[in-house]
């Protein structure tokens, strides 16, 4: 059997009774903080063991998970840090360094704690943008600038950079390549196996409902874990496929509202 390995990826984390506050396109995105323990707690359990994002492509036996955090919302800090920390698990936190110190995200002083106590803080790019509509120099300074303001802050070498807004570009890794960068992060649901391109590492979405048996499950690397989000995937890829960014994204915003308007009732 193929040795394989999940990095998965974590947004936000809000009290239950805060869901309904969270909007629609944001809230598959925000898990509730009694299921985000309960998946730390089923990853620290199982035999394998949490690895930072910029180690990934070192760990050839593959007997590991990676534990990644999109956005640098403030519950990075006040939430999913105290786990971690709890549990003894290293985690990877992309931040969008124009974010931080600004309202509803990390701040700096709290990004350098985490740093202290173990964590890989990396970039998320410099302004959140959609990076297939960028050109080369666009690219360097999305994840060039944000590079060198992350390390210049945090006095640490950033490695990873992960995607935001999940539209890539074919050029965006020979540009990564250039800047520096070993590991990036994408928005496609796979598992990572020995040699895979590092700079295109696949990720699965902890989100809002996923049963802790799936999670514990791909956590360990069970080989058919993967294959309902995969499928799932694959049919958004289609639509997407047909009607462009902008028509899912008109699309998505009307079925996630319609989808949490039937679960209240």
């Amino acid at each position: 059997m193929r040795s394989r390995a999940a990095v998965f990826v974590f947004h936000d984390i809000v009290p239950v009774d805060a869901l309904d506050d969270v909007p629609p396109t944001h809230r598959p995105y925000a898990l509730p903080r009694e299921d985000f323990r309960a998946f730390l707690l089923a990853a620290r359990t199982s035999a394998r063991r949490a690895i930072v994002a910029g180690r990934v492509p070192d760990e050839l036996g593959m007997l590991f998970y990676s534990l990644t955090f999109d956005d640098g919302r403030a519950s990075d800090y006040t939430e999913a840090f105290p786990v971690l920390m709890e549990l003894g698990l290293r985690a990877t936190f992309f931040v969008v360094p124009t974010a931080v110190d600004t309202p509803g995200y990390v701040t700096w002083s709290q990004l350098r704690e985490m740093t202290a106590a173990g964590m890989e803080i990396g970039s998320h790019s410099l302004t959140h943008p959609f990076v297939d509509q960028l050109d080369g120099p666009a690219l360097r300074r999305e994840f060039g600038d944000s590079k060198a303001m992350i390390e210049e802050r945090l006095g640490a070498a950033v490695r990873a950079a992960s995607l935001p807004r999940g539209w890539a570009t074919p050029t965006l890794s020979s540009v990564l390549r250039e800047i520096g960068y070993r590991v990036f992060c994408t928005s496609r649901p796979g598992w990572w196996y020995p040699g895979d391109a590092p700079l295109s590492v696949p990720r699965v979405a902890a989100t809002l409902g996923m049963p802790i048996e799936d999670f514990a499950a791909i956590a360990n690397g069970e080989p058919r874990a993967l294959w309902r989000l995969q499928a799932i995937e694959a049919a958004k890829n289609t639509v997407k496929a047909c009607v462009g960014r902008r028509g899912w994204n008109l699309l998505r915003a009307p079925l996630l509202r319609f989808r949490y308007s039937q679960e209240m009732r």
